[in-house]
């Protein structure tokens, strides 16, 4: 299993540039060079993807495992958490023969934070070659949707700048992964009745704040909904699924009233596989195939002989061919 990323540092080298002033009010000309430009980011970006499939292809470069990058908040995070049945353990042990599932999510995080601080770090991950993912989830919101003048407001980031961004996390990844497919997933509900119980077990100022809300995070997940139409991606709605249960129901797959427990866990690993199944047949094609054979193969085509089949007694060794 690789290591969720710790590192809270971008990485040591970006892209910063400034637009003159006359991009504030462009001519003709002007806009047309700005058109240029980007297609140029954009074409550098898509070769850097080219060149590592004619690396592959040449042989300097060793054909990668099928990976499956998991992007988010510590929803993801704490999916890797066995003693909760953690959903991305249980996909890891699904695919263990054939795919590498890469966890990158990062416990507190919100859509900004992710791509001032992640997404350089990843960006280098993919462009150096260290995996190539054939699926990429994305489950970002929980913590954008902190309430801005609750507990939590540092974390908040307004509705439209969490849609704008979303827009930009999946756009980085098309240009960086041009063949991965991409899936969204909204935050789940927020058990009202447990966050005001943990509400009050806080000390000065924020004693008896609340931090988030069911109402609040369900505005988020529509426009989760409404990214993943407009970008032609499809979605898991963990959100509209939660709260079509019975709330007793509900509550009872989360521990804090925001996390997955041991039962949420597995109902969210079963909504993504079936989400997986339905939308991505060729993923599914790829995590079927093992990267190395099953050792009942290699009885048949492989077995150890004795170097002289009829002297039982003579030391045995493993056949060359």
């Amino acid at each position: 299993m690789l290591p969720p990323v710790k590192s809270t540092k971008p990485s040591s080298f970006t892209l910063s540039f400034a637009l003159p002033d006359s991009f504030s009010n462009p001519s003709t000309k002007t806009k047309r060079t700005l058109l240029a430009f980007i297609g140029l980011i954009a074409y550098v970006a898509w070769s850097l993807g080219a060149w590592n499939a004619i690396l592959i292809e040449s042989g300097l470069r060793p054909k990668l495992r099928v990976a499956l990058l998991l992007v988010g908040d510590s929803l993801t995070e704490k999916g890797t958490n066995p003693k909760s049945n953690g959903w991305v353990t249980l996909l890891q042990h699904d695919y263990t023969r054939s795919a590498n599932v890469v966890p990158r999510g990062l416990s507190g995080y919100n859509t900004r934070w992710y791509l001032k601080y992640a997404m350089p770090v990843i960006r280098g991950e993919i462009t150096s070659g260290s995996y190539t993912p054939a699926l990429i989830t994305l489950w970002l919101g929980a913590n954008d949707a902190a309430l801005p003048n609750g507990s939590s407001s540092a974390q908040h980031v307004p509705v439209e700048k969490y849609r704008q961004n979303l827009v930009q996390i999946v756009r980085e990844f098309q240009i960086l992964a041009p063949n991965a497919r991409i899936l969204l997933i909204t935050p789940p509900h927020v058990d009202d009745v447990a966050r005001h119980r943990r509400a009050k077990k806080y000390k000065g100022d924020k004693e008896g704040v609340i931090d988030r809300t069911n109402e609040l995070t369900g505005i988020y997940a529509k426009v989760c909904v409404e990214t993943a139409h407009k970008l032609a991606l499809p979605v898991v709605d963990l959100y509209s699924h939660f709260n079509d249960m019975p709330k007793w129901r509900r509550n009872n797959l989360l521990e804090d009233g925001l996390h997955l427990n041991t039962r949420g866990n597995m109902l969210m690993y079963d909504q993504l596989l079936e989400k997986i199944k339905n939308e991505f047949p060729d993923v599914v094609r790829k995590l079927e195939r093992w990267q190395l054979p099953n050792f009942a193969r290699l009885v048949e085509s492989d077995p150890w002989i004795p170097v002289d089949s009829d002297d039982t007694n003579s030391s045995r060794t493993l056949r060359r061919d």
